[in-house]
């Protein structure tokens, strides 16, 4: 249907709903109008190649960009993955829980919140798409598992709305998509099961074999504050036994009340696997990856990475694991 006038502009909440939908309903631009509710199909269709989020799939100009602009492009691409590596190497152990920047009139300086928190912009920011900070996703053509690619340096999942060509944005329904970087969000965990430790109480043992680096399970419980995360701290310890997870300087997760398999997974000095806190579209999650080839049947330990006082007090006497 038409429509125009004043109905013509968008607000912030119905440009910020656009780029979710958008990321699920691609350029079917009547579904993505009627669950908005206020736009019709084509004022949906005219802001999205505005956005120029689209303009890669729908051919709306046949101009082609002059070879200065492909050149300044790549120039940009270049320069985008310096600026990752240097984050990379400057940043301090501190890691913030991303907030989206809200102030479309001025650049992303030293004042934004993402900025400020030491993290890039995202697709939910309302700064401009052109913003220096913003992080535009990879290119890569190949698995997305090594430093290669922008996003697995930068210690995120590839996102299928900026990743068009790795694999990421394969259809949802494929269990083997040709990126490596996106199991968590797409939840390709392997299958566990629970039985008597070796080491103490119940562990956890994988069903099948894995390779080195290859995604495992997402550590999953209640995000909570960091205070809350004291309080409840104080009480495990009387009980010998503690299943928080510092998420970031402002939540931990708590998988004791609810949680998965992979918290029953124990400790050791000389773990199978490790754990890594990754960003997944704006969420920052926790996954167990394997630190080597795991055979079907072995139990599963990862590095509490506990003090040498918590170790003694939670751990005791370590039975050591031979190596595969």
């Amino acid at each position: 249907g038409g429509g125009g006038g004043q109905n013509d502009r968008w607000n912030c909440a119905e440009e910020s709903l656009f780029r979710v939908l958008h990321g699920t309903y691609v350029n079917n631009f009547c579904a993505i109008a009627r669950l908005i509710g206020t736009k019709s199909c084509r004022q949906v269709y005219v802001f999205a190649v505005q956005e120029s989020s689209i303009v890669h799939k729908v051919p709306i100009d046949h101009r082609v960009q002059s070879p200065p602009k492909k050149k300044r492009k790549h120039r940009l691409w270049a320069a985008h993955c310096r600026r990752i590596q240097l984050k990379k190497d400057n940043s301090s152990s501190q890691v913030y829980n991303y907030q989206p920047c809200d102030h479309s009139e001025r650049p992303c300086d030293a004042a934004c919140p993402c900025v400020t928190a030491q993290n890039f912009c995202e697709k939910f920011c309302q700064c401009s798409s052109e913003c220096q900070n913003r992080f535009p996703g990879c290119r890569c053509r190949t698995q997305c598992n090594t430093k290669q690619c922008p996003c697995y340096l930068a210690v995120r999942e590839c996102d299928p709305d900026l990743c068009h060509t790795c694999g990421a944005a394969d259809h949802w329904a494929s269990k083997s998509p040709s990126c490596r970087n996106c199991g968590i969000q797409r939840g390709l965990k392997k299958q566990l099961l629970l039985a008597p430790s070796d080491v103490a109480g119940w562990g956890t043992f994988i069903k099948e074999s894995v390779q080195k680096n290859q995604f495992i399970s997402e550590y999953c419980g209640e995000i909570i504050s960091q205070d809350e995360a004291d309080r409840r701290g104080k009480v495990y310890d009387k009980y010998m036994s503690s299943f928080l997870f510092n998420l970031n300087n402002d939540f931990v997760v708590d998988a004791t009340r609810k949680g998965n398999k992979i918290r029953f997974a124990n400790h050791s000095v000389n773990p199978n696997c490790y754990a890594k806190v990754v960003m997944v579209n704006g969420d920052h999650r926790i996954g167990i990856f394997a630190k080597r080839g795991i055979q079907a049947g072995d139990e599963l330990f990862f590095d509490y990475r506990y003090s040498l006082a918590d170790a003694l007090k939670y751990v005791g006497i370590e039975r050591k694991i031979p190596m595969m």
